[in-house]
């Protein structure tokens, strides 16, 4: 063997292993860069599937926030309806003629509480029927829609009997009624 063969021999055997190191190098990028698309693929997914999980809750938060909204403007304005249901109410009151038989009935069903020394107040324009049902137990008028107010012998107690009042407890212990008749919640639908 010349000294030619053997260098081609040893060159022949370099390129040949040169080669399996470049096919094998390439073989191992193919594989990273396959492993690196496949994790790519992989956090994309990841990120679309936060980025959905995301806009759904945004979503349901939103839906809730509206609804939320929609019933504060509801229930504000069913409380301006009761509200002005209430102040015509307490005016009708203010505007209702004399009422000689429930006047005499709500003094009569009070007078342990005027008739021993009490004092009896009501509006200018019920002051002569009570001044007469009364006598000089009438202590004066006051500013009121109507009925009236007995204050005890010893100025201890009040007995507030005017039409506001009376109106107020009668309100206080039914407008949930009034507003579940007017407006039904789904509850009482079901």
């Amino acid at each position: 063997m010349t000294l030619d063969t053997v260098v081609q021999a040893i060159l022949d055997r370099g390129k040949a292993e040169a080669g399996a190191i470049l096919e094998g190098a390439r073989a191992d990028g193919e594989r990273m860069l396959s492993d690196l698309r496949e994790e790519g693929r992989k956090a994309l997914e990841e990120t679309e599937g936060r980025a959905r999980e995301g806009a759904a809750r945004r979503r349901v938060q939103e839906l809730a926030r509206g609804e939320l909204e929609a019933r504060k403007i509801v229930l504000a304005a069913q409380k301006d309806a009761l509200d002005a249901a209430y102040r015509r109410t307490l005016d009708r009151l203010r505007t209702i003629p004399e009422n000689p038989e429930f006047l005499r009935r709500l003094l009569d069903a009070n007078v342990a509480e005027w008739r021993p020394g009490g004092r009896v107040f009501s509006n200018a324009k019920d002051e002569a029927l009570v001044r007469r049902t009364v006598g000089d137990r009438f202590a004066g008028a006051i500013e009121c829609a109507g009925g009236v107010v007995i204050e005890t012998a010893d100025g201890t107690r009040r007995v507030d009997l005017r039409y506001e009042s009376i109106l107020r407890d009668v309100w206080d212990d039914s407008v949930k009624e009034v507003a579940e008749i007017l407006w039904p919640s789904k509850v009482s639908k079901a």
